[in-house]
């Protein structure tokens, strides 16, 4: 990697993943493929207008969904690999508390997304944990499957405490989130790629402000935080992480009702969150994915 890179990578999480943060109850199952039917197809058109080869973390039980229901989303995912995006794990079962499971039960979560993302023709190297809550024990799990990198790592302990406080809140408010209090250790650390030696990855870790730390992640820097916006505009190193929810519609898409009040993003209208992001990889003239990276 040069000094000058960009990086961009977008987690394809279904809805069921915000329900189950937030403590709701599962969403209704016809909007199960929102994101990889509605979402995916607008980030592909942009990625193509701007010059933008990604990283598509994606999560191995909404592509089985996905093909059971006649394959759509995977189609899509067909298309990005041959325009040159790059499909990654991001476990099968996305469940929050995987970090606690035994070696052998995480290894075969992985595995199994991994064999759907290799019958769509991919190869995939790279891994990121659910809710990007990881230790040692699991990326030795990533490792013997032969990845070359991990990109778990959030190095914004102000997204933590942040994280803490809304699940003190709805436990308050008698929702229970699934997110985890404890891994701590997954939002401190180096904010640049390093080599881990101890399980043989690359960390390739999501960017954060200078000084507080803030997230580099779609729900901020495309939701109208102005000064993250322009950090990420001029920043010489910029690893940009998006979810599929962040090129949702609440004005078109089903099933957004209930998330409109808890993800700042969704009330940015679609039209503004797309100007942002198409005006940032404009400015950045680009960027990779993050084997593209790797390779460069």
């Amino acid at each position: 990697m040069t000094d000058k890179t960009t990086i961009v990578s977008v987690d394809l999480d279904d809805l069921t993943c915000y329900h189950a943060i937030h403590g709701l109850a599962a969403p209704p199952t016809e909007v199960a493929g929102l994101v990889l039917e509605r979402c995916l197809p607008r980030f592909l058109e942009l990625f193509a207008a701007t010059g933008v080869r990604a990283t598509f973390f994606v999560v191995g039980r909404d592509l089985q969904r996905d093909a059971e229901a006649g394959g759509t989303g995977g189609a899509l995912l067909k298309q990005a690999l041959a325009a040159g995006h790059e499909l990654a794990n991001h476990s099968f079962a996305h469940a929050y508390d995987m970090v606690t499971w035994t070696p052998a039960a995480v290894y075969e979560d992985l595995r199994r997304c991994d064999v759907l993302l290799r019958g769509l023709g991919a190869r995939p190297t790279g891994f990121r944990a659910p809710g990007y809550t990881h230790d040692p024990a699991m990326l030795q799990q990533v490792a013997a499957l032969g990845y070359r990198y991990d990109s778990s790592l959030l190095p914004s302990p102000a997204y933590y405490a942040a994280k803490l406080a809304a699940i003190a809140w709805m436990a308050v408010r008698g929702r229970r989130s699934r997110s985890l209090a404890q891994g701590w250790r997954s939002f401190v650390g180096p904010t640049r790629p390093h080599f881990m030696a101890d399980c043989g990855l690359w960390e390739v870790p999501v960017s954060v402000s200078p000084v507080l730390r803030l997230p580099m992640v779609g729900t901020f820097v495309l939701g109208g935080h102005a000064l993250l916006l322009r950090e990420a505009t001029t920043r010489r190193y910029l690893h940009l992480e998006l979810h599929g929810i962040d090129l949702a519609d609440p004005a078109e898409d089903p099933g957004l009702a209930m998330l409109m009040k808890l993800q700042p993003e969704l009330r940015t209208s679609l039209e503004t969150r797309l100007s942002r992001l198409r005006g940032l990889l404009t400015a950045r003239q680009g960027a990779s994915s993050i084997g593209g990276a790797f390779a460069s």
